[in-house]
């Protein structure tokens, strides 16, 4: 089965194709990017195909990263992924952000825990913290800094992700710093199409994966605010 996985997530467009008989991975490009994955994303997967001789119709399963990252900058993969599906007759997959960024770790020989981490602002992180089994053991959510600090340095955790010198910013007084510390600026697109080949569309649905709300929020008048005379 050919699968074409999509991230725009974080600080870049990336795509590529993986026959999953022989995990290998056929085509792919990474190109970073803090804005523009809306204009961008589109002709990188045509060039993408079209220099593999492939189309989207070879493909039987469209895999994007969900979340969280950039509100906006995330949905773009997740568009494109669930309308070439539906063209395609496939499956479409959601895989984390988060998962995306701990996998190559978790992969290695004794790796220890693994926090993965994105700078929320505001002195929060997203944030995931999972043992070498790959267990959970703080819940992928929205953290103060601080929090997830307190977290890592209990369980001397690698750090993995563009959210690492928030992270370390917020670091407990007094406590060693962590030996692994990798400020990956977003998710190696070969993992995030490993991990879609092994999802399964009924638990992985391909939708946003937000963690918190959106900062910007639609007004609304207050119930407090005097009427005004007729």
């Amino acid at each position: 089965m050919l699968l074409l996985a999509l991230d725009t997530a974080l600080g870049a467009s990336s795509a590529a194709i993986l026959d999953t008989a022989t995990d290998r991975v056929v085509a792919r490009v990474s190109e970073p990017m803090d804005r523009g994955h809306a204009e961008r994303l589109l002709p990188m997967v045509a060039d993408l195909f079209a220099g593999a001789g492939l189309a989207p119709r070879d493909c039987r399963r469209f895999v994007a990263t969900i979340g969280p990252g950039s509100f906006t900058g995330l949905r773009v993969a997740i568009a494109a992924a669930r309308g070439m599906a539906l063209a395609a007759g496939g499956d479409a997959v959601g895989i984390s952000t988060l998962d995306a960024l701990a996998a190559p770790r978790l992969a290695a020989a004794d790796p220890g825990p693994v926090l993965s981490v994105i700078d929320a602002r505001h002195g929060h992180v997203y944030a995931a913290l999972a043992g070498a089994d790959g267990g959970a053991i703080l819940a992928p959510g929205y953290w103060p800094a601080a929090v997830a600090a307190a977290a890592a340095a209990n369980h001397a955790a690698a750090i993995i992700g563009p959210g690492a010198t928030v992270l370390l910013a917020a670091w407990p007084e007094g406590v060693p710093q962590p030996g692994l510390v990798e400020p990956s600026g977003f998710p190696d697109i070969g993992w995030v199409a490993g991990l879609g080949a092994k999802a399964d569309p009924r638990t992985a649905p391909c939708r946003p994966l937000y963690l918190k709300e959106a900062d910007a929020k639609p007004q609304v008048r207050s119930p407090l605010r005097p009427a005004r005379a007729s």
